[in-house]
């Protein structure tokens, strides 16, 4: 059993308690609103229509946004963020290991080897990141995600995300949502690979809930790569009428995963199921229990909508690596709230929404030595405390049915607090104050034709993992730095200009970009365990993303034959700008031509047959110095299978067919020819196969 379940019995039966009564029926309420607004905050939307809807709301948005619906990776092993995020274009996720995924979008968090930065990371619009910043992918689900709504840059102002990257909100179902009522998946494959997931759902009366159960398993591609997670994911709604409606969502988490580490070019290449020599010896992992439990209230009233909701986290890291081991638990906190409405000013229609997002939390810090993967000698002990305001206001004022002019603004107030509790010298307190407006267009050439473009502020304070550079960690001078690095917050200008839309058997997602970076947060490697962040003077990421869709034909032969191509292609021009130590060199850690494509076939039948390409048509820098790069590469799959009648369905996915050996992610350094630590690169994962049978029940 689940340690995280063990360890909260209360919490998981109160909520399986409450979802019971409701899966003995799946039809919901006759009194539900169906009804929804003209802007973009919603009420539940009956199952077959939410991933309509929700796409619907983001034509709103005058700037790049894109939603990825489950019916998209649930034929596939999909296990991280790659997998549920591949064909989204502008979005690079690379696989590191496992679950462990290096996500960027326009290049954010580019200067980070590990875990999320730059992206605020949401489930079902309350916050995964810790409040300074900090995030995990690995605490969702993705077997228990409905759609995901992808928000770049300061697109992303619906959530109060204030970052270069944006904003990915990962979106639950519910017993209005969920179809069907009971699912039953099994998965195994290559690496001793073996998943099972139960999902159930339902609704009666007023109430509806959602409960779904995941454990996985995997020996790992790598040696010292063995994961045992287990999950659960539930939420349960209430509708009091007369527009009002409630939710309660829970999460648990039990994550155990070890780290095989970087490796050296030449060992990446030759055995690349190997680990970094200390792996073991260390017994290096990240091992993860948290507790979520939120609530979202919403209010339908004449004048408007009214979203509030308020949520609470415990989370523990027991994070042994290379020589240290990190020893963390904290307890964080916030609310949140949005309102929106919709007023006829004379001959124009005015759309105002009003938010604001609070977070704060206590993460009692501690590293020891590492003693075989246990505690040794206490190094160092503090207390981070963290807290963030953001509000935020959004006017639209329409000039006809087809043309809206958008003015935002949004500010934006972090503190960042650190109590040595071993040396009060080392203790340090510092605060992180921006105002990101946002001037934009949305013009409809046609009912689903639409051309953006907007311009706007981004900001971005460090987290605690950048500011925190004593000596107890290291760094790469071996002195360290007391109390907090001089870090400044990251700031930058965006414009963009797009377009999205569809056009008979052709749909497309379009849009360039540049931005103009001060102060980005960029990392050297300097060991295995230490990489510390400095500031870059200016910098500028541009760029073109780029997603086609085509019907190639349907109905041909047999009737009900159908054939599709989907393709994304990402450019991608990240380089310093006029630096005095590195030019106008690249950046580091991300190909500038990347491109993937699928071609999928679908028989009357059931039967399915989709083979896919992945290319990075470039090679990737890996220092700032420009003295390496590691070649591009091109990895081929297949997936396959059949969908029975009576929920029945069964999958099978080979990757990367021709056993292609090549880095799929670096750490970034300043000087690959003269650093004393070449373990800076991620083998990409060899030939796999899995495969999987679901089984659903109900309707």
């Amino acid at each position: 059993m689940s340690k995280s379940v063990a360890r909260h019995p209360v919490a998981a039966l109160c909520c399986l308690m409450l979802c019971a009564p409701v899966f003995a029926d799946h039809t919901a309420d006759a009194n539900a609103p169906t009804d929804l607004p003209d802007v973009i905050v919603e009420a539940p939307p009956p199952a077959s229509g939410a991933v309509d809807r929700a796409r619907e709301s983001l034509r709103s948005i005058p700037g790049a946004a894109s939603l990825v619906a489950a019916e998209d990776f649930e034929h596939r092993y999909a296990l991280s963020a790659r997998d549920m995020l591949r064909e989204v274009p502008g979005v690079f996720a690379q696989q590191r290991f496992a679950e462990e995924v290096r996500l960027s979008i326009r290049g954010s968090g580019l200067g980070r080897s590990n875990h999320l930065r730059g992206i605020l990371l949401l489930q079902d619009g309350v916050p995964v990141n810790l409040p300074d910043g900090f995030g995990d992918f690995q605490e969702v689900d993705p077997l228990a995600v409905r759609y995901l709504e992808v928000y770049k840059g300061a697109n992303g102002l619906r959530y109060g995300s204030a970052t270069l990257g944006g904003a990915v909100n990962l979106v639950m179902p519910t017993g209005l949502t969920a179809n069907p009522s009971m699912r039953l998946r099994a998965e195994g494959g290559s690496f001793d690979t073996y998943r099972e997931h139960l999902a159930m759902s339902g609704a009666q009366g007023p109430w509806d809930g959602y409960a779904a159960v995941t454990a996985n398993q995997a020996e790992g591609f790598r040696e010292q790569s063995r994961t045992d997670n287990r999950r659960f994911s539930g939420n349960v709604g209430y509708q009091f009428g007369d527009g009002v409606q409630t939710r309660f969502y829970l999460n648990l988490n039990d994550i155990n995963q070890q780290l095989p580490g970087t490796l050296d070019y030449e060992a990446a290449m030759r055995a690349p199921r190997s680990a970094l020599p200390s792996a073991a010896l260390f017994d290096t992992g990240r091992d993860v229990d948290s507790v979520r439990f939120a609530n979202k209230t919403r209010f339908d009233l004449e004048t408007g909508h009214l979203e509030a909701g308020a949520y609470y986290f415990h989370k523990k890291l027991y994070h042994p690596v290379t020589g240290v081991l990190v020893d963390q638990a904290g307890d964080f906190f916030g609310g949140f709230a949005h309102w929106d409405t919709s007023r006829q000013w004379g001959a124009h229609r005015n759309d105002l929404q009003l938010g604001a997002r609070i977070g704060a939390g206590l993460n009692r810090a501690r590293l020891f030595s590492n003693d075989g993967g246990h505690r040794g000698n206490l190094l160092s002990d503090g207390d981070e405390r963290a807290s963030e305001l953001t509000v935020y206001a959004e006017h639209r004022l329409w000039l006809g049915s087809d043309l809206a002019l958008i003015s935002s603004i949004q500010g934006v107030h972090a503190e960042r607090d650190f109590r040595d509790r071993r040396n009060a010298g080392e203790s340090a307190r510092q605060d992180f104050n921006g105002v990101n407006p946002k001037l934009g267009v949305l013009w409809a050439l046609r009912p689903q034709i639409q051309v953006f473009a907007n311009l706007s502020r981004s900001f971005e304070p460090p987290i605690f993992g950048d500011l925190n550079q004593t000596s107890a960690v290291g760094s790469c001078d071996g002195t360290g730095v007391g109390g907090f690095a001089d870090l400044d917050a990251q700031r930058a200008w965006t414009a963009e200009l797009g377009s999205r839309g569809q056009q008979g058997r052709w749909q497309w997602d379009l849009a360039v970009y540049r931005a103009e970076l001060h102060d980005e947060m960029l990392q050297k490697a300097c060991s295995p365990t230490v990489a510390i962040q400095f500031n870059a003077d200016r910098t500028v990421h541009q760029g073109l993303e780029a997603g086609l869709e085509v019907l190639l034909f349907e109905g041909v032969g047999v009737s009900g034959d159908a054939l599709s191509l989907r393709q994304t292609y990402t450019y991608s021009d990240f380089h310093f700008d006029d630096d005095p130590d590195y030019g106008d060199n690249r950046l580091a850690g991300q190909p500038q031509h990347y491109y993937q494509a699928s071609i999928r076939y679908q028989h009357p039948s059931g039967l399915y047959l989709a083979p896919s390409v992945e290319r990075a048509m470039s090679a990737t820098t890996v220092d700032y110095a420009n003295t390496r790069a590691v070649p591009g590469y091109t990895v081929w799959g297949l997936a396959a299978g059949v969908e029975w009648p009576r929920g029945i369905s069964l999958f099978l996915e080979a990757r990367n067919l021709g056993d292609e050996r090549y880095i799929s992610s670096v750490s970034a350094t300043t000087d690959f020819s003269t650093a004393g630590n070449r373990n800076i690169f991620y083998p990409g994962e060899g030939r796999a196969l899995f495969g999987g049978l679901r089984v659903e029940l109900g309707s």
